[in-house]
């Protein structure tokens, strides 16, 4: 099981503009302004300055004393509708909507500020309005209702553009873009932080322009873009340096960390060659990935320092997580374990859902990369529940995937199927609700835009209209009545006609694109699928998994791979791979074999299905043969040319397998099973230029081709698998 991008506490923090908890030092400080205002109460008399204390005094201990913040700012909402004092009702109405935030009451929250709204619009002050439609603005998003939360901030943003307050337009449309970001729209939000980033440089809010940094970092590391995230992350992280702001400096460091842990884990996935040509002369195979590791965990290291110097058990609690991550990674499992029950014990401390379930997923990996798959499955269970209660749905689909590796791992392919069916049909549903939600806010916007231009349009229709009836009413009665009706009468029964035909004409021309699509359609599922699957796929709208006793299954792939595509253009690298997979596919179909998919410079192909026959042993051996002689003929003519050369090594195993159809959408026909995981080993144990083979495929073709014992493999769940060499002449 291998989470190649694993959630990553912390990474996705966003910096709204409302107030932080910064730990025991603010706590602290609120105390004390909270002391001295209880204090001017005592001898305030009961005026507009009274309810203004009030409010501010509730601000001060909602956090702590929320009970007796609420008193207060009820006390402030009787005193101000006595005294007629609108502006100090509506700002004891929005504390109070702040106090259910706080309280996860979001109901209450919500009906608070809309209050609040409406008394500000009876006072007719824009400034105040606006402070009202961002704070419903945010609760909206914090509900999930993005479409909601979009409308209000967009209210705001135009009230403040009006007043020309610069610095209030920047932090709109802050709170736009993020909106903007949860619902999947990058472009406009990034768009959007732009222009809040033009507005704060020209003020010089460096406080400002370091969350705007954040935010953009934030959207790359989505899109899997790390070297944009990184640069984004690096400036935020100068500029937090400048500032001194110790948690905004914490924060930006576990930022870039995080970034540059998953760039880097990236780049040393696809240097698998690169480590095996260290090896043979000598360097530790682990040496790049450590040393990137230390960097990583350096400014992990100073995040945590950080957070120590501010007592922040939660800001720990989420570097450490991400320490066992790296730890993971370098294969240093005790570490990461170790750094995940210190987590836990916080995490559980102060009843955080969110870290629990991250910290459950990466203990679940390091367990299934030690090979206890039991324990790493009560992981999973364990964040999978929670993920569920919490309807956490990227949680619920990361879960769903790792059952299916888990079972997978554990030998249950049964299970592992059903759980892997299971997370496609939630990919897909919840790739179908966010189409929705994207169609139906578009159609909410387009819907008023159009009701507005058809209301000026139908206003000057009138206008005109009204005036050329005063002009010509009695010319008109008088005279052309008559005429003008037979006119229109004869202009309607010729248009009518006229439209009939072009309508029959169009329905005619559509029912042949129709035709022609379907027909295409089915041609395109034949090319993905095999035959047979594709007609009961057609039929039945599924594939049932099909189990094949015997099938021999072929693995290929180019030594060296990795280093030549670093020194080739990337348009040259997929036209080299496109010729030599091209030549793959004809063999492949000259010696009736499926092919399964391609793995990057991977090539995978079976016999003996999805039609079972006796000769796909044979049939297999030959096509591996016709596929190494035509390569090296192929890759002469490019020595020649003084193009790079790809040598291939082939593995080749015969097994049952289990076959199917994954997913509902993009279909793909694949197969499953020990066959396949010992085909691919038995490739990575081959050499260039050579066919290697299981002792199962050598009984099956030893009197038809010659082959060299070469010794024994060892195979997960299979013990040591006998390996030889098909000798063969091009």
């Amino acid at each position: 099981m291998t989470h190649g991008h694993s959630t990553r506490v912390g990474t996705w923090t966003r910096w709204l503009w409302v107030a932080l908890l910064l730990g025991c030092g603010a706590a602290l400080a609120a105390q004390s302004t909270a002391d001295s205002l209880a204090r001017l109460l005592k001898r305030a008399p009961a005026d507009t300055q009274r309810v203004l204390l009030l409010v501010d005094y509730a601000w001060e201990i909602n956090e702590t004393q929320p009970a007796e913040a609420e008193r207060v700012l009820r006390e402030a909402i009787s005193l101000a509708h006595r005294l007629g004092y609108l502006r100090g009702e509506a700002k004891a109405w929005n504390g109070l909507g702040v106090l259910e935030e706080i309280r996860q009451n979001k109901t209450a929250a919500q009906q608070h500020y809309l209050r609040a709204l409406e008394l500000r619009r009876q006072l007719g002050d824009k400034a105040e309005i606006a402070s009202s439609l961002n704070n419903l603005g945010v609760l909206y998003e914090n509900l999930g209702q993005p479409d909601s939360a979009l409308a209000y901030h967009k209210q705001s943003l135009s009230i403040l553009e009006t007043l020309r307050d610069t610095l209030r337009m920047a932090r709109a449309r802050f709170n736009i873009a993020a909106v903007l970001q949860e619902s999947g729209d990058y472009t406009e939000a990034r768009s959007q932080l732009y222009e809040a980033r033009a507005i704060l440089e020209q003020v010089g809010d460096l406080d400002g322009i370091a969350k705007v940094y954040t935010q953009l970092g934030h959207i790359y590391l989505e899109l899997d873009r790390y070297r944009e995230a990184l640069r984004w992350y690096k400036q935020a992280l100068d500029l937090r340096q400048r500032l001194g702001e110790p948690q905004g400096l914490a924060m930006a460091l576990s930022d870039y960390a995080n970034a540059l842990d998953e760039y880097q884990a990236r780049s040393t996935d696809t240097l698998t060659d690169v480590f095996s040509l260290l090896e043979r002369s000598g360097a530790p195979r682990r040496t790049v990935a450590a040393e990137n590791a230390d960097t990583v965990l350096h400014y992990y290291q100073r995040a945590l320092e950080i957070w120590n110097q501010l007592d922040n058990p939660t800001g720990k609690a989420q570097v450490y997580t991400n320490m066992a991550d790296v730890y993971k990674r370098l294969g240093q499992y005790d570490k990461g374990l170790d750094l995940l029950h210190q987590a836990e014990a916080i995490a559980r401390e102060w009843d955080d859902p969110l870290l629990l379930m991250e910290i459950y997923n990466v203990r679940s990996d390091i367990y299934d990369r030690m090979g206890q798959h039991r324990l790493s499955l009560e992981c999973v269970q364990k964040y999978y529940a929670l993920a569920r209660e919490a309807k956490n749905q990227k949680f619920v689909q990361s879960a769903l995937k790792d059952f299916s590796e888990v079972y997978a791992a554990m030998g249950d392919h049964k299970k592992a199927f059903e759980y892997r069916i299971k997370y496609d049909e939630f990919r897909y549903a919840r790739l179908r609700e966010k189409e929705r939600s994207d169609f139906a806010r578009k159609e909410v916007l387009y819907e008023a835009e159009r009701r507005e231009r058809l209301l000026k349009e139908q206003e000057t229709a009138l206008k005109l209209q009204a005036a050329e009836l005063s002009r010509s009413r009695l010319e008109l009665y008088a005279s052309l009545a008559g005429v003008v009706t037979l006119l229109v009468l004869a202009a309607l029964l010729y248009s009518r006609n006229r439209l009939r035909a072009r309508t029959n004409r169009e329905l005619a021309a559509k029912n042949a694109l129709i035709e022609r699509e379907r027909q295409r359609a089915d041609d395109l599922l034949t090319n993905i699928l095999p035959t047979a699957t594709a007609e009961e796929l057609k039929a039945h709208n599924r594939v049932k998994p099909v189990r094949y006793e015997s099938v021999t299954v072929m693995f290929t792939d180019f030594k060296g791979f990795t280093l030549i595509a670093e020194s080739l253009p990337s348009e040259i690298l997929i036209a080299e791979l496109d010729e030599c997979f091209s030549l793959f596919d004809n063999i492949v179909c000259a010696f009736g074999l499926e092919k399964i998919k391609t793995i990057g410079d991977a090539y995978m192909c079976a016999g003996g299905l999805p039609i079972p026959n006796n000769t796909h042993p044979v049939d297999v051996v030959r096509a591996a043969i016709a596929m190494q002689c035509q390569l090296q003929a192929l890759m002469a003519c490019k020595k020649v040319e003084g193009k790079p050369i790809f040598e291939m090594r082939i593995g080749i195993h015969t097994g049952p397998v289990i076959a199917g159809v994954v997913g509902r959408h993009k279909f793909a026909y694949d197969i499953w099973g020990d066959t396949v995981n010992t085909a691919a080993r038995l490739e990575q144990c081959s050499e260039p230029g050579k066919i290697n083979i299981s002792e199962t495929t050598y009984q099956a073709i030893k009197d038809v081709f010659p082959c060299v014992y070469r010794g024994r493999l060892s195979a997960k769940n299979k013990g040591e698998v006998d390996m030889y060499f098909v000798e063969y002449t091009c």
